[in-house]
């Protein structure tokens, strides 16, 4: 096997095409083929008027390594930038005011108990149900729930929507009444079977780590240099698929190249772009999302095209603000704020991005970023741009109050691009991945699969990069037995 066709161009091809080239048997040949004019998929940043914007992830997850050491192998670390994690504070929209996450809550669960118990965000008889937690017996059974049956089991309704929904909504724009918890938040399920409830979880974690873990060592035997949860880098996410672009063979990317099917001829497949052209190849991976695989594949393999049609897909848009600092009369004193559904509001959640990350706007200006559509209102998200800007800019006057005319307008319309994590979701993947591996050299990455972060995707392409080189390293060894 040495020639290898890669099907997309976002980060999830680009880091299987860069561990091809670097870690297989060097006669190994890949082809990349994308279908739009530019490589990267959704990572998309752009500089104007001294401002950096992010039309799609603005930041990787560091406890997930793989995004951050790609970072570092291709020569990025000088650029790397954490959160200014002095103003680390999220909001929430809940009747008529921004309220504080209270300080200590880590996605749903509180840390500290005394900033909770003063927050006025959640009422005292919402308070009294989260602490019910420490009642309420672990679940026997073992099969998937959603993100909400879980929360509202041992937290409550109120914890639910002022504080697990709308921060599930801003990472996933998902909905969380079918999100699987199994899939996006296992470490919850496994703080609910080891300590019998989430305060309980908590607590022994807290005591754990009074009584001191010495700092995990690095490579060199020194302790790890610590690093922000959050990372992105200087000039924007962007830099790290431009840095991957750089270092692959340019004459194996190949762009405007839209692939309309796939078939297997002989031991090979048969490539067929929309120009007519063919390409044959030993091994095919697809790092398209996965109702376009569904339909490369659905010649060859109607079963593995049902699969994957069955995962779902929704839109949403990002609106990036720009303003004078004089104008604007909020303090921007944090990361951001989220709004529940309830509220019933226009947008998702507002990132502050100039609070958040250094070097997001020129002296004098500051950077928002409004999220719109997902699950609920995936309608919005398809508007015309100048419509996206206006419900940003009223949406921003009625939970603001920010009146000015902003400097610098910027919309990105990501349509069917965020793939949703039902319940049931890692039982689907279990069953497309065993149907897949009915057809030699076939390979599915991207975030339709084992997640939706860089680094998630970032480790599917280092996944099957490996896979395809011990097939390599196997049949080189069959000839030489031969």
């Amino acid at each position: 096997m040495k020639r290898v066709c890669i099907i997309g161009g976002g980060i999830a091809g680009l880091a299987t095409a860069y561990y091809l080239q670097t870690r297989a048997q060097p006669d190994a040949q890949y082809t990349l083929l994308e279908r739009a004019p530019t490589l990267g998929g959704k990572i998309v940043s752009a500089r104007e008027n001294g401002f950096v914007i992010e039309g799609g992830p603005d930041s990787f997850i560091t406890y997930k390594p793989h995004a951050l050491e790609l970072c570092r192998e291709l020569g990025l670390g000088k650029e790397l930038l954490g959160t200014n994690d002095a103003a680390r504070r999220v909001f929430v929209w809940s009747r008529g005011k921004l309220h504080p996450l209270p300080d200590g809550v880590m996605l749903i669960l509180p840390t500290k108990i005394i900033p909770f118990l003063k927050s006025p965000l959640i009422s005292w008889r919402g308070k009294l149900r989260m602490g019910m937690d420490l009642f309420i017996p672990r679940r026997e059974n073992q099969d998937d729930e959603s993100l909400a049956h879980f929360v509202r089991r041992r937290l409550g309704n109120e914890a639910l929507d002022k504080i697990a929904e709308p921060m599930i909504a801003g990472i996933y724009v998902a909905d969380a009444e079918t999100l699987s918890l199994a899939s996006t938040f296992p470490r919850f399920i496994e703080m609910e079977n080891k300590y019998g409830g989430l305060l309980r979880g908590v607590f022994a974690q807290r005591r754990a780590q009074k009584h001191g873990a010495p700092p995990r060592a690095n490579g060199n035997g020194n302790p790890q240099t610590p690093v922000s949860m959050f990372m992105t880098l200087r000039n924007g996410v962007q830099q790290l698929t431009d840095a991957l672009i750089a270092r692959l063979d340019a004459n194996a990317l190949w762009t405007n190249r839209r692939v309309v099917q796939v078939k297997r001829e002989n031991d090979a497949y048969a490539v067929r772009m929309n120009d007519g052209a063919m390409l044959c190849a030993d091994a095919v991976v697809f790092a398209t999302p996965a109702y376009v695989t569904a339909e490369l594949v659905r010649e060859m393999d109607s079963e593995l095209a049902a699969q994957l049609a069955q995962i779902r897909y929704v839109s949403s848009a990002t609106v990036s603000l720009g303003f004078k600092r004089a104008e604007i009369s909020h303090p921007l004193n944090g990361f951001g704020f989220v709004v529940p559904r309830s509220e019933k509001r226009n947008i998702l959640a507002c990132s502050w991005s100039s609070t958040k990350f250094n070097f997001r706007a020129p002296d004098e200006h500051v950077l928002l970023r409004a999220f719109i559509g997902g699950a609920h209102n995936e309608a919005l998200a398809e508007q015309s741009e100048s419509a996206l800007i206006e419900t940003a800019r009223a949406e921003l006057r009625a939970l603001m109050g920010i009146k000015a005319t902003p400097v610098l307008a910027q919309v990105y319309r990501w349509h069917k691009a965020n793939p949703q994590y039902q319940v049931g979701h890692q039982a689907g993947i279990a069953a497309i991945q065993t149907r897949a591996a009915q057809h030699d050299n076939l390979y599915l990455v991207g975030s339709a699969y084992n997640g939706v972060g860089i680094p998630d995707c970032i480790a599917d392409g280092m996944r099957v990069a490996q896979a395809i080189q011990s097939l390599l390293e196997h049949s080189m060894l069959k000839e030489e037995l031969i």
